[in-house]
């Protein structure tokens, strides 16, 4: 079992100088339907950053946890474009359906959550307080401080964010992201974390290995949070 270390409010992703990733997974568990063809991934490039964007946008439209932090949704396809062009796509590891209906993006051990506060950065953030004023910020914190706090200290790999176009779910395809995923863990010898805010996909991550550790409810009445990790197999 990791162990975990409260870290303060030195939070992992800095968001003008604080605050967290929205780390979340938006599979929504279905019957699945058996596929004509098994999905093929690939790895994501920056050619493919406009489709990885509509994907994430589409999946996380009705996500508890973002939706809780960033309410208006026409903010989405911004805030994703931005993650892949200065975290995912230079230094993390992004694997995408070779047919553009669902992604995943991870962090290797070595990599942190961290933004430098560009233009594009303080404008998404000036665009999220004139449409939610300070709550946005203040919710930004409170996940920032139990996300932080839970996570576990030993290296891993983090999977971040986990998509699928709500159009094709139940189709296997989060499956088949998560076994290509947690194959290259394995090939490392390298543990794996998540943190889902829908219970209806932990059965999934449950099927993969992954053990629940802790959850937790963010803020007052926020969404509450399953922290997975997975031991090398």
């Amino acid at each position: 079992m990791p162990d975990t270390a409260s870290r303060g409010t030195q939070y992992r992703v800095n968001l003008l100088g604080y605050g967290h990733a929205f780390i979340e997974h938006n599979l929504v568990v279905a019957a699945s339907k058996p596929a004509k063809h098994p999905p093929v991934i690939r790895n994501g490039t920056s050619a493919d950053i406009e489709t990885l964007v509509t994907i994430l946008a589409d999946g996380f439209a009705s996500d508890p946890m973002l939706n809780w932090v960033i309410p208006p949704v026409k903010l989405y396809r911004d805030y994703f474009r931005l993650l892949l062009q200065e975290v995912y796509l230079p230094r993390g590891m992004v694997h995408l359906e070779n047919n553009g209906n669902a992604a995943a993006l991870w962090l290797p051990p070595e990599e942190r959550f961290q933004m430098a506060p560009r233009r594009s950065l303080l404008k998404l953030v000036l665009r999220l307080l004139m449409t939610d004023g300070l709550r946005g910020l203040r919710r930004m914190r409170e996940q920032g401080a139990v996300f932080t706090r839970q996570q576990p200290t030993e290296p891993h790999y983090y999977l971040q964010f986990l998509s699928c176009r709500s159009a094709n779910q139940g189709q296997g395809i989060g499956s088949a992201l998560l076994d290509h995923g947690t194959r290259i863990c394995d090939e490392r010898g390298v543990p794996a974390y998540l943190e889902s805010s829908n219970s209806k996909n932990v059965p999934l991550y449950e099927r993969f290995g992954f053990e629940v550790i802790a959850s937790e409810t963010v803020g007052r009445a926020g969404p509450t949070v399953w922290f997975m990790w997975r031991e090398c197999q």
